[in-house]
């Protein structure tokens, strides 16, 4: 009788035990939780993305987001971010103090870039800044894929990385503009007032699209305005040649 006495008093206590650490547990993932953050689209992560400063205005932004792991709050929790690496000080960027609102689990947030003028940086070399999320008392880091932000800054007028190939959803600018130069794609930009942009693949009528994308149907049209753009130059001036000899046309 008396061992069972205290096999059932260690029974309890182990009960007791665990339910303290469960409690533990809840309070501790209802006040601190972990922010994955990344770049690209609200559903597409990308590995990283390029910034060139020959193509933007003396301000812009960079839009990331965040997705939170846990519960969300019921008050509003403020985070920030820090670099971590690369050329932060090259680069005149400004992050500020977020806030994750009451009941949100997922939003984005600017990060802003301004380009002085006379601004000379990363003109015959790319360089990188990379951000991660400044744990406190409310936020701990994401998974690891989804814990930096990774841009990579230019400053000079060359190939976009996305002319040739581009992960889904996005398509290659090759799709719709044909073989890369710089004088066709100096072309593009001069008669479509667009550079260093995104072909963005939807079915959606009037989808939500980034400053930097635009549709496949937009993509077509913007073709079009290339190719009439080019027969009324080459009837002034004779057929349009690039930097490798070779005649502009579009597909």
């Amino acid at each position: 009788m008396i061992k069972m006495k205290w096999i059932t008093r260690v029974a309890l206590s182990w009960i007791a035990a665990c339910g303290c650490a469960e409690n533990e547990k809840f309070f501790y993932d209802s006040t601190s939780s972990a922010l994955n953050i990344w770049l690209g689209r609200e559903a597409v992560v990308s590995d990283s993305i390029t910034y060139n400063f020959a193509y933007q205005k003396e301000f812009d932004s960079i839009t990331f987001y965040v997705r939170l792991t846990g519960i969300p709050g019921d008050v509003d929790r403020a985070f920030s971010l820090v670099p971590t690496g690369g050329d932060s000080s090259r680069v005149h960027y400004q992050t500020r103090e977020y806030i994750l609102r009451a009941g949100e689990y997922q939003a984005s947030f600017p990060i802003y870039i301004s380009k002085p003028e006379g601004y000379s940086e990363f003109k015959e070399k790319s360089g990188h800044v990379v951000f991660k999320v400044k744990e406190n008392p409310f936020f701990k880091e994401g998974a690891e894929e989804t814990s930096r932000l990774y841009i990579v800054f230019k400053n000079n007028v060359g190939k976009p990385e996305n002319w040739d190939s581009a992960t889904y959803p996005y398509r290659p600018l090759s799709t719709y503009f044909g073989t890369y130069s710089d004088t066709k794609y100096s072309f593009i930009i001069q008669v479509t007032g667009k550079s260093n942009f995104k072909i963005y693949y939807t079915l959606v009528q009037n989808p939500q699209l980034a400053e930097d994308e635009i549709t496949t149907l937009e993509a077509t049209n913007m073709k079009n305005m290339c190719k009439i753009a080019l027969l009324e130059y080459n009837a002034a001036h004779g057929d349009l040649v690039d930097e490798n000899g070779e005649k502009v046309v579009f597909p």
